[in-house]
């Protein structure tokens, strides 16, 4: 039997794991290996669609997040640059709901997160950066929701130099919880 490749830390959040993934660095470069089937389907389940973003310093993407029977569970890691993964809490029975949890990924180290359905989601790039995020639904375009990640005060001290205009005209988060 073959040693898993991939290893999972509990966040204080229900459901939001630190994953840790095979890395490997040498005189030739870097080698990451961040999806292994076996090793990653009992907790993250399939994975259906998977997509990169690239964005620039300064840029937040988010925060999104689908509606009802679309609602998605992502897996998200750093390819290149240095990222914020930004995951808030919308599920109202739980014991974090409304609350941030923040996670810095750098290029290739080896790190990724699971986010949970249940939760809005976005990332900041700390510098020009290259994202992949794995889902377990495809994305359905007329189920998408979000926040504005201005009206969270625990994300004031991002220095948001572009905000996309969709981003921009999201509702507060406590209008939705009105």
């Amino acid at each position: 039997m073959t040693k898993p490749s991939v290893k999972y830390s509990e966040s204080e959040f229900e459901g939001l794991y630190i994953v840790e993934y095979f890395n490997l660095s040498d005189d030739r470069g870097k080698f990451v290996k961040p999806w292994v089937q076996s090793d990653i389907q009992d907790i993250f389940g399939n994975n259906f669609e998977t997509y990169f973003s690239s964005s620039k310093k300064g840029v937040l993407r988010g925060l999104h997040y689908q509606l009802g029977n679309k609602a998605q569970k992502k897996y998200v890691t750093c390819l290149k640059g240095k990222i914020e993964d930004i995951a808030l809490d919308l599920r109202k029975n739980s014991s974090t709901y409304g609350q941030v949890f923040r996670k810095t990924l750098n290029e290739m180290d080896g790190r990724g997160l699971i986010i949970p359905e249940g939760f809005a989601h976005g990332i900041f790039a700390h510098e020009k950066s290259i994202i992949v995020n794995f889902c377990d639904k495809v994305y359905s375009p007329g189920d998408e929701a979000g926040i504005s990640p201005t009206s969270l005060a625990s994300l004031k001290d991002l220095n948001i130099k572009i905000l996309s205009d969709k981003d921009q005209s999201l509702p507060d988060f406590k209008d939705q919880t009105a």
